[in-house]
């Protein structure tokens, strides 16, 4: 089962927070502050009914807290897949360059990414297993 979920970098996390448990009752499951500045969050989940919400803190030029290896990407989005190295190795080869390669992660599911031709940073993952 494939699914994504919508990552949006936003001027204040913490302000986000605060606006989306106001308007949605969201709950925010897991927030990572940046390790050098943990007043700005590099990236945090949210629970709104059904659905996930990813975000983070962008700069004012629109830039992650963290660079991608090519110019800003305004737009990121999480995607769940049965094999994230098929997709990866086809979006490189379609022309997406490499943010990081597929890897195990602690919880034992594959992650990695890449920014496509249209500069969207996209993030691919398998479930955990």
């Amino acid at each position: 089962m494939s699914s994504v979920t919508p990552y949006v970098m936003v001027r204040s996390a913490n302000e986000f927070i605060e606006f989306i448990g106001a308007a949605f009752e969201a709950e925010v499951v897991n927030r990572v502050p940046l390790s050098t500045d943990p007043e700005r969050v590099i990236h945090a989940e949210a629970r709104i009914g059904e659905s996930t919400l990813f975000f983070a803190d962008g700069g004012a030029d629109g830039r992650q807290c963290l660079p991608t290896p090519t110019d800003p990407a305004h737009v990121q989005l999480w995607t769940t897949v049965p094999d994230p190295e098929a997709v990866h190795a086809r979006a490189v080869a379609g022309g997406a360059n490499s943010a990081m390669p597929v890897t195990v992660q602690d919880d034992g599911s594959r992650m990695g990414g890449f920014v496509d031709p249209f500069g969207t940073l996209w993030w691919v993952s398998s479930t955990r297993p």
